[in-house]
């Protein structure tokens, strides 16, 4: 990863986090660097914005007091089979165990072979495929 540094991302860094939005929509850069839950973790070559690891710190009522779900992992095209996406989630590991939390998850499709590969190279295990249910909350 010669070049490369990994920063987690704090309010101020919402140019940031706009300028690595692969969607339409303005999101909320404000809100989301200023929640204290969130961890936004951004790959620099340079001073360019290469990949990213968002995941959130999930308050739980029972068991462990916390969980980490790990929302989306994402490497430019002209970055991938680098390392990067490894990184970003060994640091993210690093981060959660500061906080104490002791265990996370992530959600991908059972043939995204490189996700998959991804995940279980940066220790993680399945033993089930979950079905995932999704609800919209807009207007009809």
């Amino acid at each position: 990863m010669d070049g490369i540094s990994v920063r987690l991302l704090e309010p101020g860094d919402e140019r940031v986090v706009r300028e690595l939005a692969t969607h339409d929509g303005p999101g909320d850069p404000e809100a989301l660097l200023a929640d204290p839950r969130t961890f936004l973790l951004v790959a620099f070559d340079g001073e360019r914005p290469v990949g990213l690891v968002l995941a959130y710190e999930l308050p739980r009522r029972h068991g462990d007091r916390a969980r980490l779900f790990v929302y989306e992992v994402d490497v430019a095209e002209s970055h991938q089979r680098r390392g990067i996406a490894f990184a970003l989630l060994g640091r993210l590991a690093d981060l959660a165990r500061e906080r104490g939390i002791r265990a996370g998850f992530v959600l991908t499709d059972p043939g995204n072979g490189p996700a998959n590969a991804l995940y279980r190279s940066a220790g993680g295990a399945t033993e089930s495929v979950t079905v995932q249910w999704e609800f919209r909350y807009e207007d009809e």
